[in-house]
């Protein structure tokens, strides 16, 4: 799953750069593992958009470039810890109920996070408008849903092979 989630969050980062899905990652990671390797998958996934950033994309790198890749870092830890106390709350309850939630804890609790971390940052006020802030959830959401359903196909998958007579 981590190889998984690491691919995506390179493909996310190639096609949206900084818009990395970080928040969804947490979030799905906060519904579907344990706090130690949730924070193994959060974690490879920034560390997997910083190697894209600064490898592939040549982010500058100043002092303000890599402060926002550790405030991003930081923020995802944030809302993985978030998203998995929302989870921990709700557990037995209706997934219609917890999933949602999750993410959205997970992307206010990000977002939330990012402006603080961020504000004194240069670039602060265009990376955390409105405009943005609306795009990065977009990007948050599809992640998301797409990580749902990759779940979900995975899952019935293994139900199927494991029905199978032997």
């Amino acid at each position: 799953m981590i190889i998984l989630v690491s691919a995506l969050s390179v493909i996310g980062s190639l096609a949206f750069a900084c818009a990395a899905p970080l928040a969804a990652i947490a979030a799905f990671a906060a519904l579907t593992r344990g706090r130690t390797t949730g924070l193994a998958l959060v974690g490879t996934a920034w560390l997997s958009n910083q190697i894209v950033g600064f490898g592939l994309l040549h982010y500058p790198q100043t002092v303000d470039t890599f402060a926002w890749g550790a405030a991003m870092g930081v923020s995802a830890l944030i809302a993985f810890f978030v998203a998995h106390v929302v989870v921990e709350r709700l557990q037995g309850r209706s997934p219609v109920l917890t999933v949602p939630l999750a993410f959205v804890a997970a992307f206010a609790i990000y977002q939330m996070a990012l402006f603080v971390t961020g504000y004194p940052l240069e670039g602060s006020e265009a990376t955390l408008s409105a405009d943005v802030v609306g795009r990065v959830f977009e990007v948050d959401l599809v992640a998301f849903g797409a990580l749902m359903i990759l779940l979900w196909a995975w899952n019935l998958a293994r139900s199927a092979t494991s029905a199978r007579p032997a």
